[in-house]
């Protein structure tokens, strides 16, 4: 059973700033960085193009810059499912009042 409690609490963590959109920002530059990083790593290199390509996604700077991506996705999706979470604690609350109310159990 979920108690009035547990919706009470989910219910203020929802109606907190929510940590998702600061995530998910993070999120979007880190993915933007990478192209930028792959940019630049290119521009140390002669060669064709694919040889430069080459270069930039065996560098340190380009694989840390996908451990950000990775980072930053993560913390993302933990926010996400947080907020999903007290969605559904909610949603089961509503459903197990109406069950009570038509006396469903």
């Amino acid at each position: 059973m979920i108690s009035e409690t547990d919706v009470d609490k989910a219910l203020e963590r929802l109606t907190k700033p929510s940590k998702m959109a600061p995530a998910l920002g993070e999120k979007l530059k880190s993915e933007h960085m990478l192209k930028v990083t792959k940019a630049l790593e290119m521009k140390k290199h002669e060669g064709s193009v694919a040889s430069q390509e080459r270069e930039a996604y065996s560098s340190v700077e380009y694989r840390m810059a996908i451990q950000n991506v990775v980072n930053a996705t993560i913390e993302y999706e933990k926010a996400r499912a947080e907020v999903e979470a007290d969605k559904t604690v909610i949603d089961m609350w509503r459903t197990q009042q109406a069950n009570q109310r038509y006396n469903i159990t």
